[in-house]
């Protein structure tokens, strides 16, 4: 009795310090205390306070409110694309290299966040199972999405490095309910073409690669053929030691860098860079 008594006791918020009751409050990790759902809302959707401490849920929050600003400043007048399932989706905008997830729980939040395209480490279609005997095979059908996460016991050394998210490893989202097949979803269409890996299997699409090439294969001529341009305007600035021929190379270097670059990580050195000079501008 004594046990289910104190279980139920009103406990004091360790961030407002308002008594509040077993239903509206979540525990922190090691017995640090309470936060309660009022202050919750201050955190995002996507984590869980019962894994940090005060001091790390105060840092959080911190950040929350940062992401808002940098949120509000450059994803709001960004152009976007939009994917959505009923009330839950993602935002994508290129041209700062962020996108911001879309839910009921999020829509509740304080703060607005924005993930970087650079912090996803993959993502794969999840299929959820029908447990009714009529009716769809998939009772859900989604995009799971894999972030580089800091936050993870086996990648905290990378804190600092902006292409690990600080706190969230995984987004689930949505893509249809009460299908039978999951199969050329638009959004991983989207992913596919952000991260080149998207190859058309249409006939036109086919016959177009059996003749010039897949598209990675057409990437890595591209490099191949910078690559000899490269050494052939550096042999040319060596014989002729005129400036504009300097210049020339050192553009054709750094731009065949910049390209193998990419090819290797799947344009995510570019999106680094883009996010990162977004970030800067706006004093993130």
């Amino acid at each position: 009795m004594g046990l289910f008594s104190n279980l139920f006791k009103k406990q004091v918020c360790s961030f407002c310090n308002q008594e509040v009751g077993a239903l509206k409050r979540d525990a922190l990790v090691n017995n640090e205390g309470y936060i309660c759902k009022e202050c919750l809302k201050n955190c995002s959707a996507l984590i869980k306070p019962g894994r940090f401490t005060k001091a790390e849920l105060d840092e959080h929050i911190k950040y929350m409110e940062k992401q808002n600003e940098l949120f509000e400043a450059a994803f709001v007048p960004a152009k976007k694309e939009r994917f959505m399932c009923v009330e839950t989706g993602v935002e994508f905008a290129d041209e700062i290299a962020m996108f911001t997830f879309i839910s009921p729980a999020t829509k509740k939040r304080v703060n607005k966040e924005l993930f970087r395209y650079d912090q996803i480490k993959d993502y794969e279609p999840y299929m959820i199972n029908s447990n009714s005997q009529e009716g769809k095979k998939y009772s859900e059908v989604g995009v799971k999405i894999k972030l580089n996460c800091s936050f993870e016991p086996s990648d905290r050394n990378f804190k600092d490095n902006r292409s690990y998210h600080p706190y969230v490893s995984e987004i689930i989202v949505p893509r249809h309910k009460n299908v039978d097949d999951f199969s050329n979803d638009p959004m991983i269409k989207y992913l596919d073409k952000l991260f080149d890996r998207y190859e058309d299997t249409s006939l036109v699409g086919s016959l177009k690669s059996s003749l010039i090439g897949t598209n990675k294969q057409r990437e890595q001529m591209k490099v191949a053929t910078e690559g000899l341009k490269t050494l052939s305007s550096l042999a040319k600035s060596k014989m002729t030691g005129k400036e504009e021929d300097i210049a020339k190379a050192n553009e054709n270097k750094e731009k065949l860098k910049n390209d193998a670059l990419d090819l290797a990580t799947e344009n995510k050195a570019s999106y680094s860079k883009l996010a990162n000079e977004v970030e800067k501008k706006f004093n993130y």
